[in-house]
């Protein structure tokens, strides 16, 4: 009717609960009192997957995708235009804003964003809207419309680089990077740990609203090329994906903005996953044997990385334990890029045995367990550098292993079968070889490790899947998924009531398998003290720091009234 009649028309989009009125602040009856047709974005004809063609964001989330279809057809109706509605701190409309913002401009029209959670009264919004109305269809207002030729995502991927940049996330893993690519013939650098320049810069170039991870990533590569140390031309960036349902699935299309956006659009954006999405390699090398290498010096570099940090909390002369792990790292590094199992396994040993020869205090340690989001808990400068505040304490941190992260996906694959989520029989082949595979390399690792004075032996994430499985559904597999309880299980399991999870503010996946869980563990482990902190570019430090003093009293009182360690009559 609105068309037909050459009324103005306002489609009204964002998140499902965002009908409620409630929670919408009756921006629908604010808008219609001002004498324009209000519909939503579902009450259109749409067609999201032809819409979303040339889209360059992973386009998974059905709502999101939805409100990017809108945009596209609103684009192109003179007579509509789009609101859309956001809640504070979540991290899919960062993504979903950008691409509408993008559709709408080349359209040649604007887009109105109202956060919801930020309305105290209805005033500003009221002067917004009138203000947004007038622009459109007011009086004097034209209709201009761009005549900007479709949209061509960005090209992620251009000819074969010279050299390749790697950001930085850790330095249990990130030197294994080095050696692994050069052996295979290319020059690679791992850039240096992030700083706060990083996320500045990062914030300069996305969306305020995008995790943590993603500001301080990005703004690292930017940062590299602003330095004049790289050429655009001849230098291209590579980045992990595991293209599941999180916000870091989309960080190959937010970098490849985010430098054209800073001036380096020649630069290619490279990934390398082992998801079934076919982006699984954009390097012309042997996919088998990398993931082989790379498996390999990850298993090696997690139990290094345990032998470190058990030393380094108890150790008198302070900084031989790192002194010991980056020369074992560097070395395992080297070993790993030529996939010789029987010379790490011989380096293990060796760093058994030098560990065990660190003089250490013999009085017992108050523990901590680390756990959250992979980025912020393996980052240093991420989570405020907590390992090494801890350990200032004298407290010992327990950190879980990173395999873990990649190895649930035969737990996960498992579980989609017995819900009959997935029968790809070449899967199930596939994932029965590479568990056997990577267990054998395990077991032989583990049975190294049982010489270590402090060896604390690991866990069976078949029997962890199963235990995690009373408090929440392992169909929750999106970013860290349910191995973030497992984790905290596993911890409470071996004596570590403290636990600190961290996660990126505004991280779904982790509030709902971490703060979202912490009642069922505590029902099912009453001692248990969890310690939640959001990660983000205006955390306070001071905050943190107070918070965390709590977290290690209680881990002292939980040291000196344990009977084990005989320190309470």
């Amino acid at each position: 009717h609105a068309e037909s009649c050459h009324e103005p028309l306002v489609v009204l989009c964002g998140r499902p609960y965002h009908v409620d009125p409630l929670i919408n602040h009756g921006i629908p009856e604010l808008l219609a009192g001002m004498g324009v047709h209000v519909v939503t974005e579902d009450a259109l004809p749409l067609a999201p997957h032809d819409a979303l063609k040339n889209s360059s964001v992973l386009t998974q989330w059905a709502y999101s995708n939805r409100i990017m279809a809108a945009a596209e057809y609103v684009g192109a109706h003179e007579r509509m235009r789009m609101v859309q509605l956001t809640s504070f701190g979540c991290g899919l409309d960062a993504i979903s804003i950008d691409e509408v913002r993008g559709i709408l401009k080349r359209r040649g029209q604007t887009h109105m964003l109202i956060k919801i959670d930020e309305i105290t009264n209805l005033g500003a919004v009221k002067i917004r809207l009138r203000s947004f109305l007038e622009t459109a269809w007011g009086r004097g207002a034209t209709a201009v419309r761009d005549n900007v030729p479709d949209h061509e995502p960005p090209k992620l991927r251009g000819t074969l680089p010279e050299k390749i940049i790697i950001p930085w996330v850790s330095p249990l893993y990130s030197p294994l990077l080095k050696p692994l690519f050069n052996s295979y013939g290319y020059e690679a650098d791992v850039l240096d740990p992030p700083d706060r320049a990083s996320v500045e810069r990062g914030l300069t170039h996305v969306n305020n609203d995008i995790c943590y991870p993603a500001a301080i990533i990005i703004g690292d590569i930017i940062k590299a090329f602003q330095s004049g140390r790289y050429d655009p031309r001849r230098t291209a960036v590579i980045l992990s994906q595991t293209f599941g349902q999180c916000r870091a699935s989309n960080y190959l299309p937010l970098m490849k903005k985010a430098l054209v956006s800073a001036g380096f659009g020649d630069v290619s954006v490279l990934s390398i996953s082992f998801a079934d999405q076919g982006l699984a390699m954009d390097l012309p090398l042997n996919k088998h044997e990398f993931v082989r290498k790379l498996a390999m010096g990850l298993i090696f570099a997690d139990a290094l990385a345990r032998l470190y940090y058990a030393t380094a909390a108890r150790e008198r002369q302070k900084g031989q334990a790192a002194g010991l792990h980056a020369r074992y790292l560097e070395l395992i590094a080297e070993q790993a890029a030529t996939g010789d199992f029987d010379t790490l396994l011989r380096l293990l040993k060796a760093a058994v045995g030098e560990f065990n020869a660190v003089e250490t205090t013999s009085a017992p340690l108050p523990m901590v367990g680390v756990v959250g989001e992979i980025y912020v808990k393996y980052n240093a400068f991420a989570n405020n550098h907590i390992v090494h505040w801890l350990w200032g304490q004298g407290v010992e941190v327990v950190l879980p292993s990173l395999l873990g992260f990649f190895t649930q996906c035969f737990i996960n694959d498992r579980f989609d079968r017995q819900a009959h989520l997935k029968s790809s029989a070449k899967d199930f082949v596939l994932y029965s070889i590479l568990e056997w595979y990577v267990n054998r390399f395990i077991n032989r690792v583990e049975a190294c490790m049982r010489a270590f004075r402090h060896y604390r032996p690991a866990h069976d994430l078949d029997q962890l899947a199963r235990k995690t499985a009373r408090t929440v559904s392992l169909a929750n597999q999106a970013g860290e998924g349910w191995l973030l309880t497992a984790e905290m299980i596993a911890l409470l399991d071996e004596g570590v009531n403290d636990i600190v999870c961290m996660q990126p503010f505004g991280c779904l996946a982790n509030h709902i398998t971490g703060k979202g869980v912490s009642q069922g563990l505590k029902n099912l482990y009453p001692e248990a003290n969890l310690l939640f902190l959001d990660m983000d570019a205006g955390h306070s430090e001071v905050n943190l720091l107070n918070r965390l003093h709590c977290m290690v009293m209680a881990a002292r009182e939980d040291r000196i009234m344990d009977p084990k360690d005989g320190v309470m009559a």
